[in-house]
């Protein structure tokens, strides 16, 4: 930093990072020393902002924030909501310079009076990130958001507490679920025995089942935008198979029968077209009601399949390519406690092949026994009962 006189005033000159700050028309030296030493301070604090890019608004560096990320449009319609209805009423005009820790600590906190914990932590991490572009920009020296959970500390965001009400049913409990559903019988069959979430199921078509190879081809899935369908890429981001049990070879086959094409969709609304989720969800909640399944959720059958595979014996990384998941520790974490209780009954199927084997060995060796002792003996071990060149015959006298 510097201070240099420029005519009848003097002029303050700094650097932050790559770029250089300067402002003049201080009438004395003393006066451009002191704000010398208060940037100087404020760099050294990280409450440095750029004189000129600090005066924006918050909302304009929203719609830049916006600009920069490449996501689903679902997604970016989440993120927009948030900003909407969390975000821009205590922030959208204020500008970039007078955002300070003590502002997003009590705004947290107003947040967390009249949101569930989930949404507040949502909203702070689309703040956060927006607050991050201003760093990357170097309008900012550092995030006040990050600034404001250093010296809160744990408490300024509230915890989720995880509660596992998922349910995962019975066989019994599938086929009662399916005859309650009418005309979604087969599609709740589907969902419940390969695992594919409403989005991929209600994007089905007859050309994706392949009854010759046992095979379910999951290409394409349906995302609600705004109550707007489009046709995007399964949540995992790309296609994946799935095998197909032999019990939903004849239900398949009843809904292919009533398809006019390949492309024909497997499962429809009542009056054609494809299914939207808060109407499907009124059916289905119906359907697990009349089954005595109060409570129960879509997602809850893809957790039974999940179940009911590992209890079948299919190991994690199979598992994994039927979910669709990216990665194979998210398997082995969101299903556990089924793995956990699942190693009992690994513990008993090995136990009993291994009595099995014992079993089979002493019955062999009991019979190589008795074979034995059934044996016509010589002293050389011949089974010839016959006399051989080394032993003594007694042949007649003439």
């Amino acid at each position: 930093m510097s201070v240099n006189k420029r005519g009848n005033s003097y002029e303050v000159r700094w650097r932050v990072g790559n770029k250089q700050y300067s402002k003049c028309g201080f009438p004395t030296k003393r006066s451009a020393q002191a704000f010398e030493a208060e940037q100087l301070q404020r760099i050294k604090s990280h409450t440095f902002t750029a004189p000129r890019e600090a005066k924006i608004t918050m909302n304009h560096l929203a719609q830049e924030w916006f600009v920069t990320k490449d996501v689903s449009d679902r997604t970016m319609h989440g993120y927009r909501e948030v900003w909407k209805n969390l975000i821009a009423p205590t922030w959208a005009g204020v500008k970039l310079e007078n955002v300070k820790p003590d502002g997003v600590a009590k705004w947290v906190t107003t947040l967390n009076r009249e949101y569930s914990a989930a949404r507040v932590r949502k909203a702070f991490t689309v703040f956060k990130q927006i607050l991050d572009l201003a760093v990357m920009g170097e309008r900012l020296m550092s995030n006040p958001a990050d600034r404001a959970k250093q010296i809160v500390g744990k408490g300024l965001l509230p915890r989720i507490v995880k509660v596992d009400k998922a349910t995962r049913l019975t066989n019994d409990q599938v086929l009662d679920l399916a005859e309650a559903a009418g005309q979604y019988r087969v599609m709740l069959l589907v969902m419940a025995y390969t695992g594919v979430r409403f989005g991929e199921a209600s994007a089905l078509q007859a050309g994706d089942v392949d009854l010759v190879t046992s095979r379910l081809h999951v290409r394409r899935a349906y995302s609600d935008v705004g109550g707007k369908l489009q046709v995007v890429t399964p949540k995992s981001g790309k296609p994946r198979t799935i095998p197909i049990p032999a019990y939903l070879h004849a239900p398949l086959m009843e809904v292919l029968y009533s398809c006019e094409s390949s492309d024909s969709l497997l499962f429809t609304a009542q009056k054609g077209g494809p299914l939207h989720y808060p109407r499907w969800r009124t059916f289905f909640d119906k359907a697990a009601d009349a089954a005595g399944l109060q409570g129960l959720k879509p997602h809850d059958l893809r957790r039974t399949y999940a179940t009911l595979t590992i209890q079948a014996g299919v190991g994690p990384k199979a598992l994994q390519t039927a979910m669709g998941h990216s990665d194979i520790r998210l398997t082995m974490d969101t299903y556990a406690g089924v793995f956990e209780l699942d190693k009992d009954d690994h513990a008993a199927r090995l136990s009993a092949a291994a009595e099995k084997a014992s079993e089979d060995k002493c019955s062999q060796n009991v019979r190589t026994s008795t074979e034995n002792k059934q044996k016509p003996w010589s002293r050389l071990g011949d089974l010839n009962p016959g006399p051989t060149h080394y032993e003594c015959v007694a042949l007649p006298l003439s």
